[in-house]
């Protein structure tokens, strides 16, 4: 029982660290982003990559906590690759 009660305690626990993203969060990534795209491709093409990639960050990462391990996450890097390839943007 009191394994079953620390189960249920730890449960709530991390479902109430779930937080969506905020307008605030979506403009400190894309800030980022900017200031790192803007080094290797043109003003429009690095907005144009940076809306691709936090649209897609956000869809694989709905949690906004989780966005801090973004950097140890292959995945994003195969996102990014994704929003180079798409025609038309570069």
């Amino acid at each position: 029982m009191k394994s079953w009660m620390l189960f249920l305690l730890l449960l709530v626990s991390f479902a109430s660290c779930k937080r969506n993203w905020t307008d605030k969060d979506k403009a400190e990534f894309t800030s980022g982003c900017l200031n790192r795209a803007s080094r290797d491709m043109g003003g429009d093409s690095a907005r144009a990559y940076c809306r691709c990639l936090l649209e897609k960050v956000v869809k694989h990462y709905p949690n906004a906590n989780d966005a801090k391990y973004i950097r140890y996450d292959s995945t994003v890097r195969q996102l990014a690759k994704d929003c180079l390839k798409q025609p038309g943007q570069f």
